[in-house]
């Protein structure tokens, strides 16, 4: 299966230095995403950047909330107090 669209190679590069640079320099990653530019490599770099935070922000998620295939539509169980048989008799 091929891919008809083609990603700038600078494009590609700038992303995982980004991304790498999140990792190990924040503070560099930190000022390289508020630089000025409209350079692919600069915009990789910057977008590398965003793609490590969210992922750091999603690991930090409960893991019932980081399970993507969760079935959302079955309900959860619900606590229900026992009852006294006898005491609805009285009634």
């Amino acid at each position: 299966m091929e891919n008809d669209e083609t990603i700038d190679p600078d494009y590609l590069k700038g992303f995982n230095e980004g991304y790498v640079i999140a990792q190990h320099m924040p503070e560099l990653a930190e000022q390289l995403s508020r630089a000025k530019g409209k350079s692919s490599r600069l915009t990789g770099i910057q977008d590398g950047r965003r793609e490590y935070m969210v992922e750091q922000l999603r690991s930090l998620r409960p893991s019932r909330l980081q399970d993507k295939q969760a079935d959302y539509n079955s309900p959860e169980p619900t606590h229900v107090p026992d009852r006294d048989p006898d005491k609805d008799l009285d009634r």
